[in-house]
């Protein structure tokens, strides 16, 4: 589990409380912000949400319209673990930021039986740690996140006096991963970063499970080959995963799913089915993908068959589904491990800075027509 300050800071995620997110525990995921700076920060109530806003103090005096940067957490965490990223990201923008250019908030939230919101601890733990039902749960927490998230897109404007131009959405660990979730289903986010999360559900819980010596994947040769569809892993579970996983989304469109589907190109008619959907979902949207080379928590390897594919699918010279205006950068610290790392911090808050300014002039929100 990538932190504990849902045990130790729950009581300060009150509407009303003074307690600064930045006297949180900074998890040990996030040691490169350490030293950041604070900024302003405001609790809202919106739809029985407990929502902080990063950054409305620094917004220049003029500003009419503003980018909404959606940080989520990690596993065990609280949305205030997210205070000092926030700080970190919105600091970079605001020292580059020049005058006329896109004004940035950022906003976070507890996830699912998370900080505010939590209602049982053994859910949040692994099979390792005593939670026989882990495979779903994991699942369930962060794609319910990621349902809330595209609720309060529409809900947040309604709180504040500006009008948002557009949505980024970032997480951390099980915040990457609602993050993937995010990027395939829901439209409004037009940019993503993605810090130690992994687009493949299936291989992560897979190789966790295979870790862990579940007595599901033990019992076969190879280990895990009958894990699917067991009850740590059910049918369901499988069928959910196939309608919100990135790559249970775009790889259970293939005609034979091999396990080394990254390996082939698709067929004329796979790739017509394929088309269709990345266009609709995926189209014009820019990735930062940031993982440690040393993670065991949530392993490079797990993510790398789904990111190798995709990527192969939008090379520029060989793609062939290169016109979709989609840009993914994938990058590893080597050295990192289940971590935040002062490496993944530089590469993110560049990645911001240049998505920011690549986005001027370009509104991407759809106005009402009321």
């Amino acid at each position: 589990m990538a932190g504990s300050s849902t045990f130790t800071w729950a009581h300060a995620l009150q509407l009303h409380s003074t307690l600064s997110p930045f006297g949180s525990p900074l998890p040990g995921t996030h040691s490169a912000f350490a030293n950041i700076k604070p900024l302003s920060w405001r609790r809202y109530n919106i739809a029985g949400l407990l929502v902080t806003v990063y950054g409305l103090q620094e917004l220049p005096p003029d500003v009419s319209e503003v980018t909404c940067l959606w940080l989520l957490h990690g596993r065990g965490d609280t949305q205030d673990s997210m205070g000092h990223a926030a700080a970190g990201l919105l600091g970079a923008w605001i020292e580059k930021r020049q005058p006329g250019q896109k004004s940035l908030i950022a906003v976070c939230i507890d996830q699912r039986n998370h900080g505010s919101r939590w209602i049982d601890n053994v859910a949040n733990v692994s099979w390792k740690q005593g939670n026989p039902t882990h495979g779903p749960d994991m699942f369930n927490t962060f794609s319910g996140t990621a349902s809330d998230i595209t609720l309060l897109i529409g809900q947040l404007p309604q709180y504040l006096p500006y009008k948002i131009d557009e949505h980024i959405c970032g997480g951390v660990s099980l915040g990457g991963h609602a993050t993937w979730q995010l990027l395939l289903t829901e439209p409004r986010i037009r940019a993503g970063l993605v810090v130690i999360g992994c687009p493949d559900y299936v291989r992560l819980m897979r190789d966790r499970a295979i870790r862990g010596k579940l007595a599901t994947c033990m019992s076969t040769d190879p280990p895990g080959r009958d894990f699917l569809g067991s009850n740590d892993f059910p049918p369901s579970l499988l069928a959910a995963i196939e309608e919100r996983d990135p790559a249970g989304i775009l790889l259970g469109e293939l005609d034979i799913v091999t396990g080394d589907d990254h390996l082939h190109s698709p067929s004329a008619l796979e790739k017509e089915r394929l088309r269709s959907i990345l266009a609709e979902r995926l189209s014009g949207k820019k990735i930062m993908c940031l993982s440690g080379g040393k993670d065991r928590l949530v392993p490079v390897e797990c993510g790398e068959p789904f990111l190798t594919w995709l990527k192969k699918a939008i090379d520029p010279k060989e793609g062939w589904a290169n016109d979709m205006g989609l840009e993914i950068e994938d990058i590893v610290d080597p050295g990192a491990g289940h971590e935040f790392s002062k490496q993944m911090r530089v590469e993110a808050e560049r990645w911001l800075c240049d998505l920011l300014v690549s986005d001027e002039g370009s509104p991407r929100t759809r106005e009402s027509k009321l």
